[in-house]
C-alpha cells in the first residue's frame, strides 16, 4: 500500500511539472494579446481600453454567439409524436349497485347426540367429509338392545294371546269383563314396551338427517356413553346447500335503496325476489347468484344498520360456513352509460380528467365527473361523448396540445357481476 502511494505521488509531481510551464506560457500569450488590443483607439470613446475590459468584451461577444446558435438550432428541432393507445368509451347498459361485507352461514346446523347408553363401536365417516341423508355415522353397541326387543316381543305376543283368549271366554260367559279389561291393559302395556325397545334399538344407529358437511368426531370408538337427559354430543353436521350469507345495510345505503324503490312495490315483496350476488376473496366479480331471504324489521340502534340475509343454492359447495364474502345488490332502473378504464383517469387539484385526441391528433385535457366503478372500469357521468378518443395508455409522457401517434383499440364489453 505504501509503495502504491509513493508511485502515485511521483506521477502527480511529474504531471504538475509538465502542466505548469504550459499554463504559464498560455497566460503570457493571452496578456500580450490583450496589451496589443489596448493600444487601439476607439474613436467614439476617445480613450484606450484596458486589457481587462477588452477580455470581458470578448467573452460576452462569444457568449452571445453561442446563445444565438442554440436558439436557431432549437427552432429547427421538430418534436416527434408521442405513441399512445386510444379507445372510444365503452357504451353499456348498467344499474346502480351497492357492495357490502358478508359472512357465510350454514342453512342448518345440527348436533349429533347419543340418546342411549353403551360403548361406541363404529364411526362411519371421515372428519370434514360430505355425507348423504341416511348415511350411517355412529353405532352404539346393540346386543343389549336387540335382546331387549326380543324379550319385549315375547311378552307382547303372550299378552296378545291372553287378551284374545279372554275375549273368546267372555262370549261364552266363561270369564268376567274385569278379566278381559285386565288382559287388554297388559296387552297394551306390552305393545308400548315393545315399541319403546325398538325405538331404543334405533337410537344405537345415528344417521345423517340431511345431505351435509360433517365436523370432527368428538369421541373415539370404545368410549362408554353414559347418557343424560341432554344426551352426549358426538359430532356436528351442517347443511350447506342451500346456504345463507348474512350482511348489513347501513343507514345511508338503506335510504338510497328506499329512494330508488318503486313506490307501488311493497317492501315485503322484495324478499325471495330481489337478486343478491356474492363473491369470495379468491374470485373475480360476483359469480354466485341468490335472492334476498330475510330482512330485519328494524335498524339496530347499536350499529345503525339493518341485518339482511340472502340464500344461495351452492350446488358446488364453494361457499363454506365462516368465509368472508363480498355482497352486491343492484337498485334503481337500468341506464346507458359511458365507461373507461380506471387506469386512464388522472387526478389533480382541479379534479378528475383524461386525455383525448382532437382531429389534429393533439392531446387535450377533458375534465370528467365519475360515477360508479365496475371492476376495472369506471362510469363517466359527464365530460365525454361516445366519439371521444380517450388515451388509455401512453399518457405519462403526454402534455396538452402535444402531437400523438395513436393506435386505436376497442374496449370489450364487460361482465357487470
Amino acid at each position: 500500500m505504501k509503495e502504491l502511494l509513493t508511485k502515485a505521488q511521483a506521477m502527480l509531481t511529474k504531471l504538475w511539472n509538465f502542466l505548469l510551464p504550459l499554463w504559464s506560457s498560455l497566460l503570457t500569450r493571452w496578456n500580450a494579446f490583450l496589451e496589443k488590443l489596448s493600444t487601439i483607439n476607439v474613436p467614439f470613446l476617445n480613450k484606450k481600453l484596458s486589457p481587462r475590459t477588452i477580455g470581458i468584451a470578448i467573452l460576452v461577444f462569444f457568449a452571445i454567439i453561442v446563445l444565438v446558435c442554440l436558439k436557431s438550432c432549437g427552432k429547427n428541432i421538430v418534436q416527434a409524436p408521442v405513441p399512445v393507445t386510444t379507445a372510444l368509451p365503452l357504451s353499456q347498459e348498467i344499474r346502480s349497485f351497492a357492495t357490502f361485507d358478508g359472512v357465510v352461514d350454514p342453512y342448518l346446523t345440527v348436533n349429533l347426540d347419543a340418546r342411549v347408553k353403551g360403548y361406541l363401536t363404529k364411526i362411519g365417516f371421515a372428519d370434514g367429509s360430505m355425507v348423504k341423508k341416511g348415511d350411517l355415522l355412529f353405532v352404539i353397541e346393540q346386543d343389549t338392545y336387540i335382546q331387549d326387543v326380543k324379550l319385549k316381543q315375547a311378552i307382547y305376543t303372550e299378552a296378545k294371546l291372553e287378551y284374545n283368549r279372554q275375549k273368546s271366554l267372555l262370549k261364552e260367559n266363561a270369564t268376567s269383563q274385569a278379566a278381559v279389561d285386565k288382559a287388554l291393559s297388559q296387552y297394551q302395556q306390552s305393545e308400548a314396551n315393545l315399541t319403546l325397545a325398538k325405538i331404543n334399538l334405533g337410537y344405537t344407529e345415528i344417521r345423517a338427517p340431511f345431505d351435509g358437511l360433517m365436523g370432527r368426531h368428538l369421541l373415539d370408538v370404545g368410549t362408554y356413553l353414559d347418557t343424560t337427559s341432554k344426551g352426549v354430543q358426538l359430532s356436528t353436521i351442517q347443511q350447506i346447500s342451500p346456504i345463507y350469507v348474512y350482511f348489513s345495510l347501513n343507514e345511508r345505503d338503506f335510504l338510497k335503496f328506499e329512494k330508488n324503490q318503486d313506490p307501488n312495490t311493497e317492501r315485503k315483496s322484495e324478499v325471495n325476489t330481489l337478486p343478491i350476488y356474492a363473491g369470495l376473496q379468491s374470485e373475480t366479480g360476483f359469480p354466485h347468484e341468490g335472492v334476498l331471504d330475510y330482512a330485519a324489521n328494524l335498524i339496530s340502534t347499536d350499529t345503525g344498520s339493518l341485518q339482511l340475509r340472502a340464500i344461495f343454492k351452492n350446488e358446488n359447495y364453494q361457499l363454506i360456513p365462516g368465509l368472508y364474502a363480498r355482497v352486491m345488490a343492484e337498485y334503481g332502473p337500468t341506464r346507458q352509460a359511458l365507461l373507461v378504464p380506471m387506469t386512464a383517469v388522472m387526478t389533480d387539484q382541479v379534479g378528475n380528467y383524461v386525455f383525448v385526441l382532437d382531429e389534429a391528433k393533439r392531446a387535450q385535457r377533458a375534465d370528467i365527473t365519475l360515477g360508479q366503478r365496475f371492476q376495472q372500469n369506471v362510469e363517466v357521468a359527464k365530460g365525454l361523448t361516445p366519439n371521444s378518443q380517450v388515451v388509455i395508455n401512453g399518457f405519462i409522457n403526454l402534455s396538452v396540445n402535444q402531437l400523438a401517434s395513436p393506435t386505436q383499440v376497442t374496449l370489450e364489453a364487460m361482465k357487470l357481476r
